[in-house]
C-alpha cells in the first residue's frame, strides 16, 4: 500500500495518539498555557467554540498532514523514516512557533503565554510526525518489519 491512502491513514493514527496527548493534557491540566484547539477556534472567529478547532486539526491532521507526507517524504534527502519525521517535525513547529502563536496573540514562540509552550508544542510536533512517519514507513513496506521479526 502505497500513496495519498497510506498517508491519510498515517495521519489519521497520528491524529488519535496526538489528540490523545492533548486531551491527557486537558484532563490533568498540567499545561494550561498549551491549548491549541481553543486557540485555533479564537483565530478561525469562534472563540468559545472548541470544537471548531478540533474539527480543523483532525482534517489538518488527517487530510492535509497525510497527504503532504506522502508527497514530499519520498523527496527528502534522507532514507531513515524516522529522520524523516523529525525533519518533518521540526519543520511543523518552527511554522507553529513563527507563524501560529504571534497570529493568535501569543508571541513568538508562545512566550507570552508560558515559558514551557515552545517545549510542549515542540514534544506534541514531534511525537505527531514520528508516529505518522513510522506508520507510514510500516503500511508502505510491512514485509520490511515481518521479515526483521523472523530472524
Amino acid at each position: 500500500m502505497n500513496g495519498i491512502k497510506t498517508g491519510f491513514m498515517s495521519g489519521a493514527f497520528a491524529t488519535f495518539v496526538a489528540g490523545s496527548m492533548l486531551l491527557m493534557n486537558n484532563a490533568l491540566r498540567q499545561f494550561p498555557d498549551v491549548h491549541i484547539a481553543k486557540t485555533l477556534s479564537a483565530l478561525l472567529g469562534a472563540p468559545g467554540q472548541t470544537m471548531v478547532g478540533v474539527v480543523v486539526i483532525m482534517i489538518t491532521g488527517v487530510f492535509v498532514f497525510g497527504g503532504l507526507f506522502a508527497a514530499l517524504a519520498p523527496r527528502v534527502p534522507v532514507r531513515n523514516y524516522l529522520a524523516k519525521g523529525l525533519v518533518f517535525g521540526v519543520a511543523s513547529w518552527l511554522v507553529m512557533m513563527v507563524v501560529y502563536m504571534p497570529l493568535a496573540g501569543a508571541g513568538l514562540f508562545g512566550l507570552e503565554r508560558s515559558a514551557v509552550v515552545p517545549f510542549v508544542t515542540l514534544v506534541l510536533n514531534l511525537v505527531y510526525w514520528l508516529v505518522l512517519s513510522l506508520t507510514y514507513r510500516w503500511l508502505s513496506e510491512p514485509q520490511m518489519f515481518s521479515d526483521r521479526i523472523e530472524t
